[in-house]
């Protein structure tokens, strides 16, 4: 045994590298399923904000009711088009995306 400074730090170290060899963990989901379901979700996600943007474009406002006592209410219109015309834009260029790279992906490639 060595009587530097050094020989306690190198068996610690040694003890924790033989205490933490554990075998590694399987993959949660093969490289298909991940590809598949990374895919599902470039497509869902700008059809969905592209639906909710047609709604709230087409809505234009939405009130909110706010009780003042005696079954009298104070109404509030919010404007939420400007909201649906960024959502539709947003849906729109993400299917584009989509599109754009499901088409580079899927083509065959010269060698």
């Amino acid at each position: 045994m060595d009587g530097t400074q050094d020989a306690a730090r190198d068996g610690a170290t040694e003890q924790v590298r033989t205490d933490s060899a554990v075998e590694p963990m399987p993959p949660f989901m093969s490289r298909t399923a991940v590809r598949r379901l990374s895919w599902a979700i470039a497509w869902v996600m700008p059809v969905i904000a592209l639906a909710v943007g047609i709604a709230l474009t087409a809505s234009g406002t939405s009130e909110v009711w706010t009780p003042v006592g005696d079954d009298t209410y104070d109404v509030t219109l919010l404007a939420v088009w400007p909201v649906g015309l960024v959502l539709l834009a947003v849906g729109a260029l993400g299917l584009i995306a989509a599109a754009i790279a499901t088409a580079v992906m899927t083509s065959d490639r010269a060698e």
